[in-house]
């Protein structure tokens, strides 16, 4: 804060003009910091019974891409997309679970393992994120999280552009991404604009799984992406 040397007759006149200011000052800055939302990943299923041992299961399939596991835990409904796609057989299809390892759901379990979970009364629901409210007032269709503390925030699409802030697990808005498809344009929730890796970005709608426990056990319900 500047501080003005003047004469005491002066400073006097002043207080009064001041300080409202000075008393509104922190006010806007907590709206500030209020409206600035960060998501790390939080565990919040190990209160229910039989949790600490699917997420173990679940992890030791998705490390050892294990195909043969993970589709005996798909329930024979599940859903796989908003256009009526669902169905145990037509999953395994799209997902080229018989291709073992080599199947592309594997690098997409990697990333969800990794960030938490929520539960409701249905069953649970991994990532995290998904259950929380980005605050863009598009059920988080055009917000990202970004993954991960101090991830740079950079003035162009290049680690060697300038650094303009630090993000730790914040929520941003995405803008258009750079014609190497391995950056995109953001806005942070404070007005920051810039640059982030993709690889540190997670969209609010990107995939999910849900898994309801049932006497035999746990069974994945759904795994889907947008809304």
């Amino acid at each position: 804060m500047r501080r003005f040397l003047i004469g005491s007759m002066a400073t006097a006149m002043l207080i009064g003009f001041f300080a409202p200011m000075a008393v509104a000052a922190p006010a806007a800055a907590s709206k500030t910091a209020a409206a600035v939302k960060r998501f790390p990943p939080v565990d919040e299923c190990m209160h229910l019974d039989g949790y600490f041992d699917l997420r173990q299961k679940f992890e030791g399939i998705v490390v050892r891409r294990d195909a043969a596991s993970l589709i005996a835990m798909l329930s024979p409904t599940i859903s796989w997309s908003f256009g009526g796609d669902e169905g145990k057989t037509a999953f395994i299809e799209n997902w080229k679970l018989k291709s073992g390892k080599a199947s592309p759901i594997w690098a997409e379990l990697d990333k969800i393992v990794r960030l938490g979970c929520t539960s409701d009364n249905a069953g649970i629901v991994m990532p995290h994120m998904f259950s929380q409210d980005p605050g863009t007032g598009d059920a988080g269709a055009g917000a990202a999280l970004v993954l991960g503390p101090e991830v740079k925030l950079r003035a162009g699409p290049s680690t060697t552009s300038a650094q303009k802030a630090l993000m730790n697990w914040n929520v941003v808005m995405l803008g258009e991404p750079d014609p190497t498809g391995k950056w995109t344009a953001v806005t942070t929730q404070d007005g920051k604009s810039g640059y982030i890796r993709n690889d540190y970005l997670r969209n609010f709608l990107d995939y999910r799984i849900s898994f309801e426990r049932l006497p035999k056990g746990w069974q994945i319900n759904f795994f889907i992406a947008g809304d």
